[in-house]
């Protein structure tokens, strides 16, 4: 749990000696609250026990100099709700004739109070301490504590993008930049279409309720990415030059849209000249453009 400790001077009447008083309050749990927020709470609630003296010269002391900053000049920082009580206590004090002032001091700095209080701060943490009220969660400490729980994973989600995985077994990277840099916006579309397999091909238009059937025009198959780069006698014309890329990776669909299959190794690179040949075989036939 995180604890705050304050050691304000307490304002008896002025012929009273000085009493030096320490009090330390359970504000949260450390995924909830940091030192910046206890700070401010700290400092808040020492205000709020001389909140009736008159014409007193009172002197916040802290080592949070983030703390002083944001009283000085507060913006959207973490801990409004504090830094609001904060100041509806000064204007109190000050229409009392009383004088504020907000002091940093270095945590190098051998101060008596500073001392003290962490004293009093150590000796007062326990575990299992339960808040004695709600307070604000500090939504900065709670997002960075996810964030820094949160495994990262490489992987894309088992329903998500399955011709894209098939296609490319690697994640989008400097091979993906390397395909569509240097090409053209209509063959950057046509390969796009054919590396996810969102295209204007009957497969496709009919899982999303455009086509009246998946089967291809040719009445051999279904019209999937696979049977239109490689199968389809309409285009038997057009594919000479797609043939003509390799011998050993007819049929290929990774080979021929840049993408990395898995029996690949870690030296591989897409050929680039398979993938132009791709994009120039489908621009020929026409069955990718829009009607």
């Amino acid at each position: 749990m995180l604890r705050m400790t304050n050691t304000p001077r307490s304002c008896p009447p002025r012929y009273r000696k000085l009493k030096l008083k320490t009090l330390s309050v359970t504000l949260g749990a450390r995924a909830e609250q940091n030192p910046f927020s206890a700070e401010l709470a700290a400092m808040a609630h020492a205000l709020n026990m001389v909140v009736g003296v008159k014409d007193y010269r009172i002197t916040l002391v802290t080592s949070n100099k983030a703390a002083a900053l944001t009283i000085r000049n507060p913006r959207q920082q973490s801990g409004q709700e504090f830094v609001s009580q904060l100041y509806k206590l000064m204007r109190k004090l000050r229409r009392n004739g009383n004088h504020i002032n907000v002091r940093w001091i270095s945590t190098s700095e051998d101060n008596k109070l500073r001392g003290l209080a962490k004293e009093q701060a150590r000796a007062a943490t326990q575990e299992d301490a339960v808040p004695q009220k709600q307070v604000p969660r500090m939504k900065s400490t709670t997002l960075n504590i996810a964030r820094s729980q949160a495994v990262p994973s490489n992987d894309l989600p088992a329903n998500i993008g399955k011709h894209a995985k098939r296609v490319d077994a690697a994640l989008p990277g400097k091979h993906t930049r390397q395909l569509y840099d240097r090409l053209s916006w209509k063959e950057a579309s046509v390969l796009a279409q054919l590396r996810t397999g969102m295209a204007r091909l009957n497969g496709y238009l009919y899982r999303i309720n455009v086509a009246d059937t998946d089967q291809c025009a040719c009445g051999q198959a279904r019209e999937t990415m696979e049977h239109f780069l490689f199968r389809c006698q309409k285009w038997t014309a057009h594919r000479t030059e797609l043939l003509q890329c390799t011998n050993t990776h007819r049929g290929n669909i990774s080979f021929f849209l840049g993408g990395k299959s898995p029996s690949d190794d870690q030296k591989w690179t897409p050929n680039l000249e398979a993938v132009r040949a791709s994009i120039r075989f489908a621009i020929a036939t026409g069955r990718l453009e829009a009607t």
